[in-house]
Parts: C-alpha cells; structure tokens; sequence
C-alpha cells in the first residue's frame, strides 16, 4: 500500500526524502493531507482511485511517528465499521503489498484531495468534539458518485 503525502503532512512528519510512487495500482493507494476545518486540524485520507474520504482530528503525536502504521490501522477500522469481515480486510491489506509513505499520486489525486477540502469547507455542522474519526464530516464528503480510475461508468 502507498500512502501518499502532500507538502503540509511531508512538513508535519518533518520528512525531507520522500519516494515517488513505484506505480501500484492505485486502489491500494491513498493520499494524506492536513489542512485547518472549522479551526481544527483535519487529516484527509483520500482513496487515489475512487476519492473515498477519511477525515480524522486530534491525532496525538506519537502517532505521527509511525505515520504508515497509523494511516493502515484508520484505514482498517473504517473498513470494519464498513461491516467488511476481517478474512476480506486482510485481504486487501495482503494484495495491497507493503506500506510506503510516498509522494501523491498524481494530479487527479490531489484535485480529488482539493475538491474534498472545499466540500469540507462548506460542511454545515461542527466537528465532533474528542472524537478521531469525523464519520459526520466524511458522509458528507463521500456523498457524490465518481468514476474510479479505470472504469468506463
């Protein structure tokens, strides 16, 4: 799995050498971005090939130390509460490959990753508070229906 890293979360991780993405199939790829939302820290973790949205707050610093690990564990708990069963979450993770933190992919990625910074900015209720997982801010970024990268419809 490639976990992409936009410019503010490389300066959050304090990361100068970050590697290029080596191509994976972009479903197992998702790009990071922190942003301010409603006077909070926002991560976005955005799905490189159907810009399915996570958006996560309050997350703690050590956290940041182990960045790929975090990013695969936020991951893994949406896809529960999803109702996926665990043979077919580690599957994904077994198919997806080893974690890499890697620059974004691509220029369809980060528009999908801006689009969903200015949905954000535009999401009418406060974020919860105490809470990581903003399920309320990501139902809402995940309302539209999009064309996954490689499919016609």
């Amino acid at each position: 799995m490639e976990i992409g890293a936009t410019k503010a979360v490389q300066d959050r991780l304090k990361t100068t050498k970050i590697e290029e993405s080596k191509g994976a199939s972009l479903v197992f790829c998702w790009d990071t971005h922190l942003t301010k939302i409603k006077g909070r820290n926002v991560l976005f973790i955005v799905n490189a090939s159907n810009r399915y949205t996570i958006a996560m707050t309050d997350i703690e610093p050590r956290n940041w130390n182990y960045y790929a690990m975090y990013i695969s564990r936020v991951i893994h708990g949406v896809m529960q509460e999803m109702g996926y069963s665990e043979e077919q979450i580690g599957q994904y993770f077994k198919m997806s490959g080893d974690t890499t933190v890697t620059k974004t992919h691509g220029r369809k990625s980060v528009g999908s990753i801006n689009r969903m910074v200015m949905d954000a900015q535009c999401f009418g209720k406060k974020l919860e508070k105490e809470a990581k997982y903003q399920w309320g801010l990501s139902e809402y970024l995940n309302r539209d229906i999009c064309q996954p990268e490689g499919f016609d419809a």
